[in-house]
């Protein structure tokens, strides 16, 4: 599952999620499916949904949620007779404690919003939903980076001034396009004294990728991340851990002195990146903690057609710590804010500019 695409919550997967739920079905949900249909009720939802997570969540442990009490607490909430919405608010209410920016709720019947629609971070008993990033805008980069060249969606470049590089990722593309748009990139980029890589807007995708495009910038092979998957009914079922290497890949590595820029929304691929490129000491991690959200996350289908996502793994830095619903906190904290971005300026781009001159 290392190579499934983990973009969070964008319109044409929601659009795909309405017209054909049927092809986001996890294939360990395949006993089910060829099983006796369940009775598309409310209680039946409830149960399907919870029996759902109880057999394949994986982080049960790591958010030391107690799902047996989970179901305790709202199954005398649900009948027959409830709403769609009423039914809505009692599965969102059972996910937000998990805290966790792979769990997702898409209802089909076009009247209820998908849940959470943002970044979602709840922490102390208080629940926030970043909705709109606000702390980073291309246009307004674009007022630094005079040059800058889109490779493709998902990577552009440029220079700015006192010969400093810029990078910008914003997901992962095929293997093929990564190896050759960042080399080129990279080439371009080659005599500049330093490099600021901003995935502030990195929503996720291939951690293989991720990976590799950490490898360009790689001193020595150094351990980064481990991960394992559940593979059973019980909560600690899981598969034997998966070791994850950063090691030097292309033509050249780029070892001088590199700010990374992350943001509350760097996410998922963009956060393994983040533990991968945190390892090597030429870098330097600038702007807001991430998202928090790191396991990859199938999709599974109520018996009414809701699809809804969850986290299967359990991902861990190399020192074997779960940034889960927590995030990577930067050596550097500083944010760029709506005001600022009105006003045309990037305050966080300005003090990585600063970092990478000296």
């Amino acid at each position: 599952m290392q190579n499934i695409m983990k973009s969070y919550n964008s319109i044409l997967r929601t659009i795909l999620f309405i017209f054909f739920p049927g092809l986001f079905i996890m294939a360990s949900c395949e006993e089910e499916l060829i099983g006796q249909e369940k009775v598309n009720t409310p209680v039946n939802n409830f149960e399907h949904f919870w029996k759902t997570f109880d057999t394949h969540y994986g982080l049960f442990e790591v958010k030391q949620i107690d799902w047996q009490h989970v179901y305790n607490q709202y199954r005398s909430q649900v009948n027959d007779q409830m709403t769609d919405e009423q039914l809505y608010n009692v599965l969102t209410s059972m996910i937000v404690p998990l805290n966790d920016n792979h769990v997702n709720l898409y209802p089909t019947n076009g009247e209820l919003p998908v849940f959470p629609g943002g970044v979602i971070r709840y922490k102390d008993g208080e629940l926030t939903i970043l909705k709109v990033q606000e702390d980073y805008a291309l246009n307004v980069v674009k007022n630094y980076v005079t040059d800058l060249k889109e490779l493709s969606p998902n990577m552009r470049y440029g220079t700015l001034e006192n010969n400093i590089g810029y990078l910008n990722l914003t997901g992962t593309d095929s293997k093929k396009d990564t190896e050759k748009n960042l080399e080129g990139a990279l080439n371009d980029l080659r005599q500049t004294q330093s490099l600021i890589v901003d995935v502030r807007g990195h929503y996720g995708g291939m951690d293989a990728i991720s990976q590799y495009v950490a490898g360009r910038f790689a001193s020595e092979n150094k351990l980064y991340m481990t991960s394992r998957k559940r593979n059973g009914p019980a909560h600690e079922n899981f598969t034997e851990l998966t070791e994850w290497y950063c090691k030097p890949t292309g033509n050249y590595q780029y070892t001088k002195r590199i700010i990374l820029l992350t943001s509350r929304f760097t996410q998922s691929a963009g956060e393994t990146f983040t533990l991968a490129m945190n390892e090597y000491n030429h870098v330097i991690l600038l702007g807001d903690i991430t998202a928090g959200g790191f396991s990859d996350n199938p999709n599974f289908e109520l018996p009414n057609g809701w699809i809804f996502s969850l986290s299967v793994g359990d991902y861990r830095a190399a020192d074997g710590k779960s940034y889960e619903g927590i995030g990577i906190a930067p050596d550097v904290i500083k944010i760029t804010t709506k005001s600022d971005l009105l006003a045309g300026k990037d305050p966080a781009l300005e003090k990585a500019i600063e970092l990478a001159s000296h």
